[in-house]
C-alpha cells in the first residue's frame, strides 16, 4: 500500500479475502489520516516488551549479567571479578537484590551502607570500622554506573549517596611494617620447617601471599648457579575462588634469587615440597602434593611473628621489607615495578624513601671533600 509516496507492506495472509479486507482497512485509516504503518506498530510493540522487560530487572539480575560481562573482558583481572561476586553476594544482594534497578532508591542504598558499616569487625572487635561499607559501595557503584551506560536498561541515572570513607580497620603496627633482616630470620625460624623458606621468599623475592602458595617446582630454576638463579611468578593460590588464578593484573614477572637463599630453598625442594615440575614448593607434611591452605599458613604465622617480637607484623610487609631494602641498593622506580609486580607507579614510589635516605647518607659524605671559595684557595696551599 502507498502512503504518502511511500510503500508499506501490511503483511502475509492466509486468503486473498484476508488481504483485500486488511487493505480495505488501511485505506480508510489512510482517508481519516490515522494510518499507522505495521512496520512501525511491530517495533513499538518489541520497544513495549523490552521496556517491560528491563523494568522488571532486579538489581541481583542485574549484577550477574555485569559480573558476566567483566569476567568476559580479557583485560579485567579474574581475581576482580571474583573479588565483586564475593562482595556483592555477602554485602549486597541478601538485602537488596531482589530490588528492581527502577525501584532502587539513593536512600534505600545509604541506609544499607549504614547498616554495613555499624557491623563490628569480625577479626579486629575493637576497630572503628570494619572495613566492609567501602568495599560495597565501590563494587555496587561500579555495578550501578554500568547499568546507567547500558541503552536498553531502564535506568537512565542514579544519585549515589556519598560513601564511607575509607577508615583503617587494622591497628596500626607500634613497630611500622619494615622488619629488620634479623627480624625476617627469626620469624622464618619460628616457622614449622616446611614452612620456614616461604617467609624468606617473601622478603628478599618480595612475594605475597598467594604467590607463595601457588609456586610449583618449575618456577625454580638454576638454584646451584648464583649468577642465573631465577623464581617465576605465574600464578597465584586465590583464596576467594579456592583455585589457582593468574597473578594480579600485571603482576606476572621473574626475580632473581639471592645467593643466600639458595641452600635452604635446594634443601626445602629435596626435603618438603611435592614431586614433579608441576609439584607444589608448599605442602603439608602429612599430605605432600596438596597446597598448604592461607587458614593453616596464617596458624603458624601469628606465632612465628610473636616469636620474633613482632606481635602485630603483617605478612604482606616481609615484602614491603624487602623492597624497602632493594632501593636501599640504588634500585631505580623502573626496577622496583619490575621486581614488585606493580602496575602503579604511585604504589612503587612508597619505597623511593628508602633510596631517598640513601642518597641522604652518601650526601653527607660529600661534605667530607666538597670545598668552597677560599677554604679551597687555603687548602690548596
Amino acid at each position: 500500500m502507498n502512503v504518502d509516496g511511500t510503500t508499506h507492506a501490511l503483511g502475509v495472509f492466509d486468503t486473498l479475502g484476508d488481504a483485500r479486507a486488511a487493505l480495505d482497512i488501511a485505506k480508510g485509516e489512510r482517508a481519516r489520516g490515522t494510518f499507522v504503518p505495521p512496520a512501525q506498530i511491530r517495533a513499538e510493540r518489541r520497544a513495549a516488551q523490552v521496556r517491560a522487560e528491563t523494568d522488571a530487572l532486579t538489581l541481583a539480575e542485574w549484577a550477574e549479567q555485569w559480573l558476566d560481562g567483566l569476567a568476559a573482558n580479557p583485560e579485567r583481572s579474574p581475581s576482580t571479578v571474583l573479588s565483586y561476586r564475593s562482595v556483592l553476594r555477602t554485602h549486597v544482594l541478601p538485602e537488596l537484590g531482589a530490588t528492581r534497578l527502577v525501584d532502587l532508591t539513593p536512600g534505600q542504598v545509604a541506609a544499607h551502607l549504614a547498616t554495613l558499616r555499624a557491623k563490628p569487625s569480625k577479626r579486629h572487635p575493637g576497630a572503628r570500622a570494619n572495613g566492609v561499607a567501602p568495599n560495597a559501595a565501590r563494587v555496587l557503584r561500579s555495578c550501578l554506573n554500568g547499568a546507567i551506560k547500558r541503552p536498553d536498561i531502564a535506568l537512565a541515572s542514579f544519585a549515589f549517596p556519598e560513601a564511607p570513607s575509607q577508615t583503617p580497620v587494622r591497628p596500626a603496627e607500634p613497630d611500622g611494617d619494615i622488619a629488620t633482616p634479623g627480624q625476617v630470620a627469626a620469624m622464618a625460624a619460628a616457622m614449622p620447617e616446611h614452612l620456614g623458606a616461604a617467609v624468606l621468599l617473601a622478603a628478599w623475592c618480595a612475594l605475597r601471599l598467594g604467590e607463595v602458595l601457588g609456586l610449583e617446582r618449575r618456577d625454580l630454576e638454576h638454584l646451584d648457579d648464583p649468577e642465573r638463579a631465577i623464581l617465576h611468578v605465574r600464578r597465584q593460590w586465590n583464596t576467594k575462588a579456592v583455585r589457582l588464578t593468574e597473578p594480579k593484573r600485571g603482576s606476572t614477572r621473574s626475580v632473581a634469587i639471592p645467593a643466600t637463599l639458595l641452600p635452604v630453598l635446594r634443601e626445602h625442594l629435596d626435603t618438603h615440597a611435592a614431586p614433579g615440575p608441576d609439584g607444589p614448593v608448599f605442602t603439608p607434611p602429612s599430605r605432600r602434593g596438596r597446597r598448604v591452605s592461607q587458614t593453616s599458613f596464617d596458624t603458624h604465622w601469628r606465632v612465628a611473628r610473636k616469636v620474633a617480637g613482632r606481635d602485630s607484623f603483617r605478612f604482606h610487609s616481609l615484602r614491603h621489607t624487602g623492597l624497602t631494602e632493594y632501593a636501599r641498593q640504588g634500585a631505580t622506580l623502573a626496577d622496583l615495578l619490575e621486581r614488585g609486580g606493580h602496575t602503579d607507579v604511585s604504589v612503587a614510589l612508597k619505597y623511593q624513601h628508602a633510596s631517598a635516605q640513601r642518597d641522604r647518607e652518601l650526601t653527607a659524605r660529600l661534605d667530607e671533600v666538597v670545598m668552597i671559595g677560599a677554604a679551597a684557595g687555603g687548602r690548596a696551599d
